[in-house]
């Protein structure tokens, strides 16, 4: 690497979550890469953020607060506007990092110079347990990846140029869900990807965190999506776009049992038509197709007995490493 750290700012944002806050903030300050700024974006938060932040003391830290709720697309974009970094990367406040997440990601972007954002795996903790960790498979020109699905997961992962995010336009936060995932079509439009081949990011799961819990954001969410990139994925082949379309059927779908609406499961049905008549379809996707046309009761039953399964039992590879006290 370079005599001369170059900078990296974190943008923070944060609604509501003092405590969850100190340690993610704590998690920066044990990061091994020393050239850093720390930008907390408060989004009107009535919990003691400030205070609490004041508490922490470190002089790296800009605390910024919006006066109403914007949400944490637009607190994500006050944090780039006042970031000065070289390079800028995002921790949700509920997250932490690994001590080493950005020494290896600077060390990626040292290596391979013609990379704009680098990205990390993540373990996923449900409580004090390990649910599943995920690493990173795909570099390089991403863009039919990424229109294929979220394959890079939270914004916690990634550290991006600063000049390319401008140039993307940071975050649509009139985007109701998917935020992420849109930016990084945008970013796959401009630039490559690297990886570090690590999990990285600890990233918790909370009571109620499930796909419905705001369904009808959900389902406006994936059909904004479908709507800005269904003519880029159809450039990029009849595979791409058929991934694409199935990927924001099945969501759909999955929101139309859950709220037992006839209408959402005849859109989700549409789409997955959509997708399916442009090139040879698999058994296993003509079978999801066929399942549209089910008893919705029975559908709903189906989907809670599978939910019981993946998320009231999960298998414990192993307990949460406290690597912070």
């Amino acid at each position: 690497m370079k005599d001369v750290q170059e900078k990296v700012s974190i943008v923070i944002p944060t609604y509501n979550r003092a405590e969850l806050l100190k340690e993610a903030v704590k998690s920066l300050q044990n990061q091994t890469y020393g050239n850093i700024e720390i930008i907390i974006v408060d989004d009107c938060s009535v919990d003691g953020t400030e205070e609490t932040v004041k508490s922490i003391g470190d002089s790296r830290i800009t605390y910024l607060k919006h006066e109403v709720n914007k949400g944490g697309g637009e607190a994500r974009n006050t944090g780039i506007r006042h970031a000065s970094g070289e390079y800028i990367g995002f921790l949700d406040s509920d997250d932490q990092w690994e001590p080493d997440k950005l020494a290896k990601q600077m060390a990626v972007f040292q290596k391979q110079t013609d990379v704009g954002v680098v990205y990390t795996g993540m373990k996923v903790y449900q409580g004090d347990y390990l649910v599943k960790e995920v690493i990173p498979k795909y570099q390089g020109g991403l863009l039919s990846k990424l229109i294929e699905s979220n394959c890079i997961y939270t914004t916690s992962s990634i550290l991006v140029k600063r000049p390319l995010l401008k140039e993307a336009g940071g975050f649509d936060s009139s985007l109701p869900s998917c935020q992420d995932w849109d930016l990084y079509i945008r970013l796959a439009q401009i630039t490559r990807f690297g990886f570090v081949e690590d999990s990285s990011v600890l990233y918790y799961l909370h009571p109620g965190e499930r796909i419905s819990t705001n369904v009808d954001s959900v389902i406006r969410g994936h059909m904004q999506i479908y709507h800005n990139y269904k003519e880029l994925a159809k450039e990029q082949g009849k595979d791409t776009f058929q991934k694409f379309s199935i990927k924001i059927a099945k969501t759909i779908f999955r929101v139309g049992m859950i709220k037992q609406d006839k209408d959402t499961i005849n859109l989700a049905r549409r789409i997955l038509v959509d997708g399916l008549a442009r090139t040879e379809s698999t058994g296993k996707n003509l079978m999801l197709y066929g399942t549209t046309f089910m008893n919705r009761r029975v559908l709903l039953f189906m989907y809670r007995q599978f939910e019981k399964i993946n998320s009231g039992n999960y298998p414990v590879p192993g307990k949460r490493k406290l690597i912070f006290k």
